[in-house]
């Protein structure tokens, strides 16, 4: 396990689960960009340009401030993080991280959106 800080955008809402036991936590899915910081897909090319993160929060305060944020936001999530490779449909493999979130730092999209208007 490494502890780390990763930025990123949600590409998803996250979500409020319930384990068996009753407990609610969080999930998110968010996605970081690497290497140069090109934002093309990754299209066959050695380095891939971005990675899929899988955030899970089980603290209350983690997942409050998941809980108020949406598709878009920017975030910054400090936690665990586990290495990860997925494989699509075709066979191809992809890195991938999952982060159990301590700490969230956030700019919601209306935030950084009315900078500019």
């Amino acid at each position: 396990m490494i502890e780390g800080l990763i930025t990123g955008r949600l590409t998803t809402d996250p979500s409020e689960r319930t384990d068996r036991f009753g407990k609610t936590f969080m999930v998110a899915r968010m996605r970081a960009t690497v290497g140069d910081g090109n934002l093309r897909p990754n299209a066959g090319t050695e380095t891939p340009s971005s990675l899929f993160v899988n955030v899970v929060a089980f603290d209350p305060v983690p997942c409050k401030q998941l809980l108020e944020l949406q598709e878009g936001d920017i975030i910054s999530i400090v936690g665990p993080l586990t290495p990860k490779v997925w494989t699509d449909k075709q066979g191809a493999s992809y890195p991938a991280l999952d982060v159990v979130a301590y700490r969230v730092l956030a700019l919601p999209a209306q935030v950084h959106a009315a900078e500019f208007a």
